[in-house]
């Protein structure tokens, strides 16, 4: 009976957090304009951009017949841009006057992440979570702030998250059943996710690898079968992923993976980057808000645009007509979300590490291989991004928002076999995490 009734207040729990964390999302959505805290967006009325460009498609038109690097935002591929058009669109049917449905633009953004917060469910009950240790990486995820700032993005972010999350999912299914259905499905969110943004490739090496080990595993008779299928996975996958860019390429000469420059250039050696640790605010550091140095230690710089953006909360306060009480609380939780922050996703690191290299965890080498893989591949990526693209935004973490869900299915796992002292441990830690996003991001209601 005690059993029966811990698992009830468990799943009551979680309907909670799933709850209050849709709630906070709303609000931020309903707080945030869609010029505000956004990346590569301008806004919309603008002649450039990602509004421009989903504008582009509102006005009519079907493909680019110019060269995308002319204007900017336009180089990106466009699946997201067409889906949010045709919502300005359905809108404007049904009586909303343009501005608003612009502004309504937000509700794809906040759908993709709730679908996300889905997905990352469904990951952590595939490995077997349960309890306090499901409980402890579904609150990670749902909560984190890199998902309440991508709920009010404008750009294609959001989506390309989804779709990222879904094959790291469907993936795991594939293997256990690889079925041409999964097979199928498997080929569409990951083709998806790249007609949304080509970053989303970074989960194909970890889908490859499930596929090459099903090629091995079962002698000629398989190879041929998981071949097969393979084949199909690259017929279905390869042009909806790819048509975009080598259409840009063969009509315009933009190259597949076509990068611009972007924001501040990052002067400082690898070293500084490395080891100058410097932190005289939780926000990011920046020199057009009146702080001595654009942030550049590439560990800092992951860790508070994950938690912020790149927006100094008590500045923007501060702007807001309330630089006394309010500024200075933006402040203190803002450190409090650093440091609590940046204490869980260094526990979350450990565990990452324990449970990939020990089958105490994952019983299944390949499975735990293959989380291995997409997480090695991630973050490989995201560091040498940095460096070879030596500019502030290069830093940001929301091009790997995906190993969040990633992150926190690692730590539940630790927790599953952790003794009573550890789990409570990180019940509170997570507690105070989570605790201290609510507060802030509630507070930041204020800034409009």
């Amino acid at each position: 009976m005690e059993k029966a009734k811990r698992e009830k207040i468990i799943k009551i729990l979680l309907v909670l957090t799933a709850a209050c964390s849709a709630l906070l999302r709303l609000y931020y959505i309903y707080y945030t304009p869609s010029w505000r805290r956004q990346h590569d967006v301008i806004g919309f009325g603008a002649e450039e951009g990602q509004a421009a460009f989903i504008e582009f498609f509102h006005q009519g038109h079907l493909l680019i017949d110019f060269d995308p690097r002319l204007r900017w935002g336009f180089f990106q591929p466009p699946l997201h841009h067409m889906i949010a058009a045709a919502w300005v669109r359905l809108l404007e049917f049904f009586g909303v006057a343009y501005n608003a449905a612009c502004e309504h633009v937000q509700v794809l953004t906040f759908v993709y992440s709730l679908i996300t917060l889905f997905f990352a469910y469904l990951i952590f009950k595939h490995m077997g979570l349960y309890g306090e240790s499901l409980l402890i990486s579904f609150a990670i995820a749902a909560v984190h702030p890199g998902f309440i700032l991508m709920s009010g993005s404008v750009n294609n972010d959001m989506l390309a998250i989804m779709f990222t999350v879904m094959a790291v999912y469907y993936g795991m299914k594939w293997y256990d059943t690889p079925s041409w259905t999964y097979t199928v499905i498997l080929a569409l969110t990951i083709g998806a996710g790249m007609m949304t943004k080509l970053s989303a490739a970074l989960a194909a090496p970890a889908i490859a690898f499930i596929f090459a080990v099903k090629c091995i595993q079962g002698g000629i008779k398989t190879f041929v079968q998981y071949m097969t299928k393979f084949v199909v996975f690259g017929f279905v996958c390869g042009p909806i992923a790819l048509w975009s860019p080598i259409r840009n390429y063969i009509l315009f000469g933009v190259p597949i993976n076509y990068t611009p420059e972007v924001g501040e250039e990052i002067n400082a050696s690898v070293l500084a980057r490395i080891f100058d640790i410097r932190c005289t605010i939780p926000y990011v550091s920046r020199i057009r808000n009146g702080d001595p140095y654009d942030e550049f230690n590439m560990f800092l710089g992951m860790m508070k645009t994950s938690l912020f953006g790149d927006e100094n909360f008590a500045y923007a306060m501060a702007e807001a007509g309330h630089s006394g009480t309010g500024a200075m609380l933006m402040t203190i939780f803002g450190w409090l979300l650093l440091i609590s922050g940046s204490v869980l996703a260094a526990v979350c690191f450990y565990c990452t590490v324990r449970v990939l290299i020990s089958g105490k965890y994952i019983p299944s080498p390949v499975t735990r291989l293959y989380i291995a893989v997409l997480y090695s591949v991630s973050v490989f990526m995201y560091i040498s991004f940095m460096f070879k693209a030596p500019y502030y935004s290069s830093m940001d973490f929301r091009y790997v928002l995906y190993l969040i869900p990633v992150q926190a299915l690692t730590a539940g796992l630790y927790i599953r076999e952790s003794g009573a002292v550890e789990r409570r441990t990180f019940i509170l830690l997570t507690g105070m995490f989570v605790f201290v996003t609510f507060v802030l991001y509630t507070m930041l209601g204020r800034v409009r």
